[in-house]
């Protein structure tokens, strides 16, 4: 990703309200909320082809690179996940927060498949490559939910260093569709 076009969504994200009463946006987090839980079970239970089981961890950061959280769930198929309830500062406005609700389940489908299948790292042309990875599996409104949870939120963290508030809002589509078109060059994007 271009830093000017980062810059821009950074810009976007940090200039948006914490929430919003729009129905629109209540519905596109709904409906990642329930994408997100039927990747979950998909990935993690019984039926999956390789489950990884997920383990709720009370370390903030149980992996000290990508590298091994992707040895976690590629080898062991195991993924340590932090739960966001233990982060009381930073709590997501509209996914349920509780240990093991929508909200970790979307982070730990996250993890599992950008950072361990596919090996991405947590650089910012990694985090980049996940969102891309992400948005082809989700459908509809949960896309736009989920540009503002990975892409919003990671553009803050590569331009500021800054760790972006969780937000409730949806990014000007134009804006994220142009991102979308702005992908990284071959080989800039894992680990």
């Amino acid at each position: 990703m271009n830093a000017d076009q980062a810059r821009r969504v950074a810009m976007a994200f940090a200039d948006a309200p914490r929430s919003s009463a729009d129905p629109s946006i209540a519905h596109a987090y709904a409906d990642l909320s329930e994408q997100a839980c039927r990747w979950f079970d998909r990935l993690t239970g019984p039926r999956g082809r390789r489950p990884v089981r997920v383990v709720y961890t009370r370390c903030a950061e149980p992996y000290v690179s990508a590298v091994e959280l992707a040895e976690s769930v590629r080898h062991h198929r195991v993924l340590e996940l932090w739960p966001v309830a233990y982060d009381r500062d930073r709590r997501p406005p509209l996914l349920d927060s509780r240990i093991g609700g929508p909200y970790d389940r979307f982070r730990a489908v996250h993890d599992i498949l950008s950072h361990g299948w596919l090996q991405l790292g947590f650089d910012r042309d990694g985090e980049y490559s996940a969102w891309l990875a992400e948005d082809r599996l989700y459908r509809g409104a949960a896309r736009k939910a989920l540009a503002t949870e990975l892409h919003g939120e990671h553009s803050v963290r590569w331009t500021s260093g800054d760790l972006a508030d969780h937000k409730a809002v949806l990014l000007d589509e134009r804006l994220i569709e142009a991102s979308r078109r702005n992908r990284p060059p071959a080989g800039h994007e894992r680990r």
